[in-house]
């Protein structure tokens, strides 16, 4: 009889993790910003709470961010004063409803009033470098395969 349960669980769990799968594939081929890195063994979820304010993108490319990479123009990436690093969170321009996701990879913003510098991927996939300053809402994201939630402090 164990033997039948733990068969069952184990379908019950493939089934559901199936039809997870799918549903995640229709909606990032509905919208799929290319700095979105949702695939099939890459899915996402919102977690935590949202943050609402400003960004600003910075254009420091080739220097080094706090996690080593070098900042370039083809990676969506963003810096944030307490996400962690290699972290993902989805950034929403308020002002004509764009959004990217984007890889946590450096701190900052050091200037009050700002959440949120973006590379200038992440500024062009969310049409803002003309205004270099929006408002924004950013939600971080956890890896439902991982299940590292990654949340504000």
């Amino acid at each position: 009889m164990p033997m039948r349960r733990a068969i069952g669980i184990s379908i019950a769990c493939l089934v559901t993790s199936a039809c997870a799968t799918s549903e995640i594939l229709e909606e990032s081929k509905s919208n799929d910003p290319v700095g979105t890195p949702t695939s099939i063994a890459d899915p996402v979820r919102t977690v935590g709470r949202s943050q609402f304010g400003k960004a600003v993108w910075y254009d420091h490319v080739g220097r080094p961010t706090a996690s080593g990479e070098i900042l370039d123009t083809v990676t969506a990436t963003a810096a944030h004063r307490t996400l962690p690093l290699a972290s993902f969170a989805k950034v929403t321009n308020l002002e004509n409803g764009r959004s990217v996701v984007v890889k946590i990879n450096d701190r900052g913003p050091y200037t009050r009033g700002h959440i949120l510098d973006l590379s200038p991927r992440a500024a062009d996939l969310l049409d803002m470098k003309g205004a270099g300053v929006v408002a924004v809402v950013v939600e971080p994201l956890v890896n439902e395969l991982l299940e590292q939630p990654q949340y504000f402090n």
